[in-house]
């Protein structure tokens, strides 16, 4: 089974600030208690839209 790559969210340098859930145009991300968190892993395509626009560098790809 290949394995698929997704963002993973670094809660601790995450500062809610939902640049990312913007550029998610598979809306896998949402801001939930003041962090980005993703929602539907499914719908994350692992390509990294959302990387470029974090100004905390909290996402990366896994």
């Amino acid at each position: 089974m290949a394995m698929r790559n997704i963002v993973e969210i670094d809660e601790e340098k995450c500062d809610g600030c939902g640049l990312c859930v913007i550029e998610c145009a598979e809306g896998a991300l949402e801001i939930r208690d003041g962090k980005a968190k993703i929602i539907k892993e499914m719908y994350c395509d692992g390509l990294g839209a959302c990387i470029g626009e974090c100004p905390q560098e909290a996402l990366t790809i896994v």
